[in-house]
Order: C-alpha cells, then structure tokens, then sequence
C-alpha cells in the first residue's frame, strides 16, 4: 500500500475527532502522522507517530521538550519522506499545508490541503497569508473543503476551482447508538444539550438567552452545556444574572465517550453558531451536529456556513438566522408543544448521517481521491 504522510501541527486537539475518523478508518492506504507536538494520545491512540520539524518557529518548543539532544536527531522533513516513502502529503488546515511548501519543492511529493474554518475565515482578512495562500493555491494539488459554502469561500480567496474538491467530515455510526425520542411526561424534565467551546462562534451567548425567555412559558427544562473556552466568565455572569441557574447545568470538558452518553440522554441539542466579530466562522460544521442526528437527536441551530447542508432545516431540525434569540426561542418551544415531532426528526437525521456523512463510506471517496494523485497499487 502507498504511505500517506498526514500534517497536523499539534496531534490532537480534543475536537478534532474529525481528524481522526479518516485516520483511524483508511484501509487501501498506509497513513502515517508527523507532528510537532503530540497530545491526547488516550483519546486517539494511533501507531504510527512522528516528531517533523516543519515550521521554523517552533524549534524552541522542540528543544525545550526534549533538551539540547534535539540538535542531534534528525526530524528534517525530506529525509523523513525518503525514509518513510511517502507517496503523498495531506496537511491538515491551510497553514500546515503553506508550511509544507518547501518540501513538496524537493521531493515532488503531491500536496493535498484540507480547509476546516478559522484558516480560510480569519487568516485570509491578513494580508501577509493572503500572499501565502496565493502561493498555496498555485503549488498545491488539491484542496479539500467539507461543503459547498466553503468550496464558495475557497474560490472567493483565490483558489482555483477546478482543484478543490468536497469532502465532508464524517462519523463513526456503529459508535453512536440511536435512540427514538418519546414525548416526555408532565414530570419529566426536557433535556436540551449544547457541545462546543466558549468562544463567540459557537453561540452559547443567544442559546442561553433563548433558554431564559422558554423558562418563562415551560420550567420543566433543564440546559446542560459541555464545554470551556474564553468566554466562561461572561457566561457564568449570565447565568448568574438572568437568574437561571436552576435550570442551567455548566459540566466543563468531556471526552468523546461522555459526549456520546451526554447526546443519548439528552431530548433536544442546540447550537446556534454564528460568525464571530473578527470574522472567525464554522467554515463548514461542527461535527457534533452529526453526532447529535446520529443519535437521534431533533437539532436547533442557524443558517451558517455548511450547517444548511448538515442539519436539513424541518426535516432533521430547525434552522434560524444568526443571532436571532427570539427565534431559536420560538423553535425550542415548538419542539417542546409538538414532542411527537421528536422522533420522526431523530429518525430522518440518522438517516441523513447514513446517507452522506458516513465515515465507511466517505472514507472510500478520500482514498480514491489519493489515487487519482499517485494510482492505486495493490
């Protein structure tokens, strides 16, 4: 089988199980990972692991881990593809994959380049990567993006079109047990969860608000929230201040299996993203929004980015404009007065999730992608 060398700068980001499911899933290929910094190797353990030193700037981190011996090992990117064979380069984010210019210089290896949000929303504003990009644009191969919204955006900062190519992120449904929703008794509480980090995209500012006006008309809810980030303090202030504490539950980071038990047990997941005052955006959607469809779970959220095509707005949830409180207010309550709904949403979101986010499927679109680079070899 053709080595694939897989770029990421730091190996993983708790989040990024986006990542991960292609890595752990691809079968006609070798792939194998270089990074800078390794972390969170309990929560994706994978075999073939490597330390390349393949932005300048980082080599003070390098010697700080690992002392001065560092000076006497060899993490040179080229000789590593040589040593590894490698037929193929995909960095992950649009800077690793400028970063992995140079390299493509000297060993001719092809360069695919995958885009997920923050690089191609608020780096391209900066007209120092505008310049790189255009010289990323012009060397690389292919680039891949989850939707067309970014395909739009990639074009629109100077990407060619005929190079890029929608690859959608993908889950694991044997990992994600579905489960029909039922209509709730009189005393039963409803459960509504968001999942993401407290930064401004993810929203959590207008979902609180849109949970403070339903508790007025239905205080038979509780708002359970996994997740940290910048914002923790203004939205504990929140909290605090609009008095709903009783009904908000704060349970901070969770690993991906408590997530998965989080979206079983919950009734209802809402995140409602936006774009972020500096211009930062999904790009194309967050993966929990799959997770929580896989589950069976009716979802809230906006019409941002690729999110359109993630979550089908009345069919597997609603949709509403960003940053439009009374509105996200307005669709939890009907979800709340029409449970029946619960489950034929839940049930048509998990087909969704079947039918067009797969990993055992889209995992054969990447590797056919790879092969129409370097051929398949059996």
């Amino acid at each position: 089988m053709i080595n694939i060398a897989h770029f990421r700068s730091s190996y993983l980001g708790l989040t990024e199980t986006f990542i991960y499911q292609y890595l752990k899933n691809l079968k006609r290929v070798s792939p194998l990972v270089f990074t800078l910094n390794v972390r969170n190797t309990e929560q994706f353990p994978f075999p073939e692991i490597h330390m390349a030193l393949y932005r300048p700037y980082f080599l003070g981190n390098f010697i700080s881990k690992f002392g001065r011996n560092i000076l006497n090992r060899d993490f040179k990117v080229e000789a590593l593809m040589k040593k590894f064979n490698i037929a193929l380069i995909h960095a992950h984010f649009g800077p690793d994959g400028y970063y992995l210019l140079p390299v493509k210089k000297k060993t001719k290896i092809p360069l695919i380049t995958t885009f997920y949000g923050y690089d191609m929303s608020i780096l391209p504003r900066q007209r120092e990567w505008r310049e790189k990009y255009k010289e990323l644009f012009k060397l690389g191969d292919i680039f891949l993006v989850e939707g067309n919204h970014m395909k739009k955006e990639l074009i629109r900062i100077g990407c060619p079109e005929e190079k890029i190519k929608i690859q959608h992120i993908a889950i694991d449904l044997e990992k994600i047990p579905f489960r029909p929703r039922v209509p709730k008794s009189r005393d039963e509480k409803i459960i509504i969860l968001f999942c993401g980090r407290f930064s401004e995209k993810k929203g959590l500012a207008y979902a609180l608000k849109a949970v403070a006006e339903v508790i007025k008309s239905f205080t038979s809810i509780e708002f359970r929230i996994i997740g940290d980030g910048e914002l923790r303090q203004e939205i504990e202030n929140y909290i605090k201040d609009a008095d709903i504490s009783e009904w908000v539950k704060l349970l901070g980071m969770k690993n991906h299996d408590a997530v998965i038990e989080e979206l079983n047990n919950a009734d209802i997941f809402l995140h409602p993203s936006v774009t972020a005052s500096n211009g930062d955006s999904e790009g194309g959607a967050p993966t929990i929004l799959l997770e929580a469809q896989a589950a069976g779970l009716p979802v809230v959220s906006t019409f941002h980015a690729d999110i359109p095509e993630v979550v089908l707005d009345g069919k597997t949830g609603f949709l509403v404009g960003e940053r439009d409180s009374s509105a996200l207010t307005e669709r939890l309550l009907y979800l709340m007065e029409n449970q029946e709904l619960w489950q034929k949403l839940g049930k048509n979101g998990r087909e969704h999730m079947r039918s067009n986010y797969d990993i055992s499927k889209e995992v054969k679109k990447l590797e056919n992608i790879y092969f129409s680079l370097v051929g398949e070899r059996t």
